[in-house]
C-alpha cells in the first residue's frame, strides 16, 4: 500500500513541476541549468556556451538558455572548470544540473545532464526521485536573468578566462580526454512530457 501511495505522490509531484517547464521558440532548443544540491549554496557558478558568457548564479536559482540547435560546448567555472559537449535538437528541452564538488578553497562544479531514459537507472524510484529533484529545482527556484550592464561588464572581465578555458578544453580533447555529452536523442524532456 505504501508503494502505491509513494508512486501516486511522485507522479502527482512530477506532473505539477513539469507545468513550469517552458517550450522553446520555433526552431530553437532550450537548456535549463539548475542547482539541485544546496552544498556550497552561496558560491556562484559561472556559465558559458563556448565563448559566450551566460551569467552566474548560486543555489535557489536556475538559468533557462534558449539557443540554436546543433553542437555546443557548455562549461561552468567555479574553483574548477567542467565541460559538457552537446548536440541539441530543435524543439527539445534539456536539463543540466550543476552539481557542487568538494574543492580546496570553495566548491567546484560538475555539469550533469538529466538522463530521461528510465532504463539507465537502477530502478524506477531512482529515476522518479532524480526527475522530481531537477524539476523542483526549476519550479521551486527563481529564474536567473542577466542585465545588459552586468553582461557588458562581465564580457571585459571574462575575456582572459574564456581564452584560457577554451585552450584548456582543446588541449585536453587533443590529448584524448572524453567529456560528458548530451546527444540529439538523449537527455531531454519532450514537450509531450511537459504537457505543452
Amino acid at each position: 500500500m505504501r508503494k502505491i501511495v509513494l508512486i501516486i505522490l511522485v507522479l502527482f509531484t512530477v506532473g505539477s513541476y513539469s507545468q513550469e517547464i517552458k517550450s522553446p521558440s520555433e526552431g530553437k532548443s532550450l537548456v535549463y541549468f539548475t542547482r539541485v544540491s544546496s552544498m556550497g549554496f552561496l558560491i556562484n557558478f559561472k556559465y558559458f556556451d563556448g565563448e559566450k558568457y551566460l551569467g552566474k548564479f548560486n543555489h535557489g536559482k536556475y538559468l533557462a538558455y534558449e539557443c540554436e540547435p546543433g553542437k555546443h560546448l557548455f562549461w561552468a567555472k567555479s574553483e574548477n572548470v567542467d565541460y559538457l559537449e552537446a548536440e541539441l535538437e530543435a524543439g527539445k528541452v534539456y536539463i543540466v544540473d550543476s552539481e557542487p564538488q568538494m574543492g580546496a578553497f570553495k566548491a567546484g562544479v560538475k555539469l550533469i545532464p538529466f538522463d530521461n531514459n528510465k532504463e539507465n537507472y537502477k530502478n524506477i524510484k531512482k529515476y522518479e526521485r532524480k526527475k522530481a529533484s531537477v524539476l523542483e529545482a526549476i519550479s521551486g527556484a527563481k529564474e536567473y536573468t542577466i542585465s545588459e550592464d552586468d553582461l557588458n561588464e562581465a564580457k571585459k572581465d571574462q575575456e582572459d578566462l574564456v581564452k584560457r578555458s577554451i585552450e584548456k578544453y582543446n588541449k585536453r580533447k587533443a590529448d584524448g580526454e572524453v567529456y560528458t555529452v548530451i546527444s540529439v536523442n538523449d537527455n531531454y524532456i519532450s514537450n509531450s512530457e511537459t504537457g505543452k
